[in-house]
């Protein structure tokens, strides 16, 4: 008989992935269709269409076979499909923290009331959001490149002593001091970016505290929105950071403090797991009860014709 906490588990992750794969799915379509009626997207819109695509791919990648493993399915992958979708799990979810920041301080820097050094930041920000945006993916796709010797199918593993189990895939380290290596460089490249984030949303936070309502007044440099716009992408991106600072900061306690017990804890694979899947089930939530925009294009999804 089935206890109650694997049909939790399954539940749980079932639920998560669904809402992660159709959420990120409908904003990158409603997105998609803003720009084709609209024939440009805003630099932050940009931003929340990557960060879209990313958490679509966490959802994909890690999601479906995370459930299938949890139903029974063994062996999923040979060595190279772990370390191909591996790969890929680690980096896109690099790619979430660094674009949450990018989001983050770019929203910074647009409500900012300040001299012209805000003024140049923010159009900085604008001007090489592109080549911005590239550059962290790159910077992702290389300090995670690790994962790829490293990442083993389930029915080869030996040595347990330094593995990290995905259930269907394990992520072997020769040794402890290659485990701590890697364990600290990715423990202070996410502290590090958590710490910018987390600084941007507060100076958020101190503007609308200041301002109150005035902040819905502030005038975009990109174009006129209805007044509410800057206060609605304020309270966005704060709403994001906290999330996403509580659940990538817990995520990373954890591996931090298997580092340094040189220990692996079974119900840590089911606690890191949905942590790193929460953050793509909830992003589009928030975008979607704060994106105007993309709220009417489901409400009318063929848009007005010009």
């Amino acid at each position: 008989v089935m206890d109650l906490y694997e049909i939790l588990r399954r539940v749980i992750f079932i639920l998560i992935t669904l809402i992660g794969t159709a959420g990120n799915l409908v904003i990158l379509v409603s997105l998609t269709h803003i720009a084709y009626q609209e024939h440009k997207l805003l630099a932050i819109e940009k931003i929340v269409f990557n960060l879209s695509g990313a958490n679509l791919v966490i959802s994909l990648v890690r999601g479906i076979p995370h459930n299938l493993f949890l139903f029974g399915f063994r062996n999923l992958y040979s060595d190279v499909g772990c370390k191909i979708t591996g790969y890929v799990h680690i980096t896109f979810r690099a790619v979430a923290i660094v674009l949450t920041c990018l989001l983050s301080c770019l929203q910074c820097a647009t409500i900012a009331r300040g001299g012209p050094q805000w003024t140049f930041i923010k159009l900085s920000l604008q001007k090489h959001l592109e080549w911005i945006i590239f550059g962290l993916y790159l910077f992702c796709m290389i300090t995670t490149i690790d994962v790829i010797p490293l990442s083993i199918s389930g029915q080869n593993v030996t040595n347990f002593k330094f593995a990290v189990s995905l259930g269907y895939c394990f992520v072997v380290f020769p040794d402890n001091i290659m485990f701590q290596l890697v364990g600290y460089v990715i423990f202070t490249r996410d502290f590090l970016f958590m710490i910018l984030m987390t600084l941007a949303s507060s100076y958020i936070l101190l503007v609308l505290y200041r301002h109150g309502k005035q902040v819905q007044g502030i005038r975009s440099t990109e174009r006129n929105h209805e007044p509410t716009a800057e206060g609605q992408a304020a309270k966005t991106v704060v709403t994001l950071v906290s999330f996403y600072v509580s659940v990538f900061g817990l995520d990373t306690t954890i591996w931090f403090y298997e580092i340094v017990s040189k220990r692996m804890f079974p119900v840590a694979f089911d606690i890191r797991n949905l942590f790193s899947m929460c953050y793509a089930s909830f992003f589009p939530i928030v975008i979607i009860t704060f994106n105007k925009k993309i709220r009417h294009q489901l409400k009318c999804p063929r848009g007005e014709q010009k």
